[in-house]
């Protein structure tokens, strides 16, 4: 006899990760956004050091926002992978997991 398919438990928990992951990704990409326009202005600090250092800035947080989306991706790729269905004691298995009590 089959054993009975119910939820996975750890999509929900994957769905859940991938909510926190996106919205974290969207600040990540938000976070430099003042202080970049704010030095291009021109109005805060001119001269060939400002330049250099705001390049850096807007190169180190564009790498940030690869590096988080890369997270993004990461998760929705193994929400993908796992079955939306899976046996009982499979299910329970994976609770016992994601409580930490392997």
């Amino acid at each position: 006899m089959a054993e009975r398919m119910v939820p996975n438990p750890r999509r929900e928990r994957l769905r859940q990760l991938l909510v926190e992951a996106e919205y974290r990704a969207h600040e990540v990409r938000q976070a430099y956004q003042h202080a970049s326009s704010a030095m291009r202005s021109g109005r805060v600090w001119t001269g060939p050091t400002a330049t250099a250092w705001t390049t850096e800035l807007e190169d180190r947080h564009q790498r940030l926002g690869r590096i988080a989306q890369n997270v993004v991706d990461a998760v929705e790729e193994e929400l993908r992978r796992s079955p939306p269905l899976v046996t009982e004691a499979e299910a329970d298995a994976m609770r016992r997991e994601l409580a930490g009590r392997t």
